[in-house]
């Protein structure tokens, strides 16, 4: 079954690079669920899981929408709304994901422990374990995969379409033989959902994000480098790493 689905797949993959440009703007929405985010934590007591549990239920809760330009050359993915008008406001300006993909490299901007930083490296995408489950996202037909964070400790599940053979997504996440229009992360303690898809006959413009001062290089082994170190932190003090990093 899965080999029949990935040389579908391949086929649709060439057919919708034999007509025109592929040009587009992806929509997502995005929900955090401090609870499940908690509960995802494993080296955390399963008691003191259990009583932020209880002391969150089901209320803290952020809702935030990014969005994604891409054509054939370069993509950006970006927050553009905080639902909540609260706690999201710095990913506006400093959260963005930008590659290039004629070159294969990336220029993405971030903070980490309150310091700003650009990733300039080659692209880096996970490796995936294509499944047979399909869903349909934004009027498209997806199937989904799966990659275990070990950086992290958490499992990730993609759906990516299957009419939409482009291999990007939300966030840091690529590679997949299609569009991904759905991330779910730790059981849905941090879920992207596409809510929309525009595609364009024009090549759409993508900017590059502007250098500001005091913003340091960094490789993606030196980020994970720090998120490593930071966690190997949190370990010690028992408490979750999402408060000083992104979950």
């Amino acid at each position: 079954m899965r080999k029949t689905f990935l040389f579908l797949v391949l086929i649709l993959f060439f057919v919708y690079f034999g007509f025109g440009q592929v040009s587009g703007v992806v929509s997502y929405s995005i929900k955090r669920d401090y609870s499940k985010m908690y509960a995802a934590i494993d080296y955390i007591s399963k008691a003191d899981r259990e009583r932020q549990a209880y002391t969150w239920g089901g209320s803290r809760t952020y809702d935030s929408k990014a969005e994604m330009k891409f054509n054939e050359s370069a993509y950006r993915f970006e927050y553009i709304d905080d639902s909540d008008g609260a706690s999201y406001k710095w990913r506006k300006e400093d959260y963005i994901i930008y590659r290039n993909r004629e070159t294969g490299e990336c220029f993405d901007v971030f903070s980490l422990l309150d310091k700003e930083y650009v990733i300039q490296d080659s692209i880096t995408c996970q490796h995936w374990k294509i499944k047979n489950d399909m869903k349909e996202v934004a009027g498209h037909i997806c199937m989904n995969a799966s990659f275990y964070d070990s950086l992290k400790g958490k499992e990730v599940i993609a759906w990516f379409a299957l009419d939409f053979p482009v291999p990007l997504g939300p966030n840091r996440y690529c590679g997949l033989p299609g569009m991904i229009l759905e991330i779910n992360e730790a059981n849905g303690a941090l879920v992207y959902t596409a809510t929309s898809v525009v595609l364009s006959d024009e090549n759409l413009e993508i900017e590059k994000p502007v250098i500001k001062k005091g913003r340091k290089n960094i490789t993606n082994e030196e980020c994970n480098k720090k998120i490593s170190d930071y966690i190997k932190e949190c370990k010690k003090t028992q408490r979750p790493y999402f408060f000083g990093i992104s979950f």
